[in-house]
């Protein structure tokens, strides 16, 4: 019954909101070349924001998407990466106050999303690396975030995959942390595959950053970066609280590393 009602309610709302957002897109580009004055890609990107803020904490999955930021005092820009297990998960980012832009395929495939996602200056990733990285230093150079599936793919049952080079590449080139995301909750609510939301709770766990060796751009400083990267992320998602006893803790050598001297400080916008 939860079930039935759940994708009653949110489907048409979730279709309204967007047809109202693509709808208004043009007044809305309109207003900013002659009253806000923002850069079209930052005007967008914020846009993207809060239309996933909006279906994240106004229409929420049954219950708000709980963040739980452990972050402690976070490095901006910065590389986010997040396990993937769902069409549902780019959405939740929404509810993260930073200017961020995605690198990601199947969106550019999608009419009319691939234009929005011109506009804003996404990555496409199956652009190749040298675009990847020099489009990824651009966008970082004026302050926004990115953010990553290393992963490659939606999980196909929940459980967190090898990780691609990419993301920890571009860390590594560019000196700037990776932030691990831990995203719960989504497989179940809509796993690949499937149409038909099932109830669930959602939450998102942001991990402390992770920075790369200075001076070290090796195939080993990637390989280091990621398997620390790994290891924090695998420690937060199998974290399991038993019969009141609090979730085993997870090693912090594991989620640190030293911190270069260029950092900017935590900001949000």
């Amino acid at each position: 019954m939860k079930k039935a009602l759940l994708n009653l309610y949110f489907w048409p709302l979730f279709g309204l909101i967007s047809v109202v957002a693509f709808a208004g897109l043009p007044l809305l580009l309109l207003a900013n070349r002659l009253v806000i004055r923002q850069p079209m890609d930052v005007f967008i990107r914020r846009g993207v924001r809060i239309y996933g803020w909006i279906l994240v904490r106004v229409v929420p999955f049954m219950a708000p998407v709980r963040v739980e930021d452990k972050s402690g005092t976070l490095e901006l820009p910065a590389i986010f990466v997040a396990n993937h297990n769902s069409a549902v998960d780019p959405y939740l980012f929404g509810a993260l106050p930073y200017e961020n832009a995605f690198v990601t395929t199947w969106p550019f495939k999608i009419p009319f999303y691939k234009y929005v996602m011109g506009m804003a200056r996404y990555i496409n990733a199956n652009a190749g690396w040298d675009q990847v990285l020099r489009e990824g230093r651009k966008l970082m150079e004026r302050g926004s975030s990115l953010i990553i599936w290393p992963e490659g793919h939606r999980s196909r049952d929940g459980r967190l995959r090898r990780f691609r080079n990419g993301a920890f590449r571009l860390a590594v080139q560019t000196g700037r942390p990776i932030v691990p995301v831990c995203i719960k909750g989504t497989y179940k609510l809509l796993p690949h595959g499937r149409r038909l939301l099932t109830p669930s709770r959602i939450s998102m766990v942001v991990l402390p950053p992770i920075y790369p060796e200075p001076q070290d751009r090796t195939a080993d400083a990637v390989r280091l970066l990621k398997q620390k990267t790994l290891a924090a992320m695998t420690c937060e998602l199998g974290r399991t609280a038993v019969a009141g006893k609090p979730a085993a803790a997870c090693a912090p050598a594991l989620a640190s590393g030293p911190k270069p001297a260029n950092m900017h400080p935590k900001k949000t916008t």
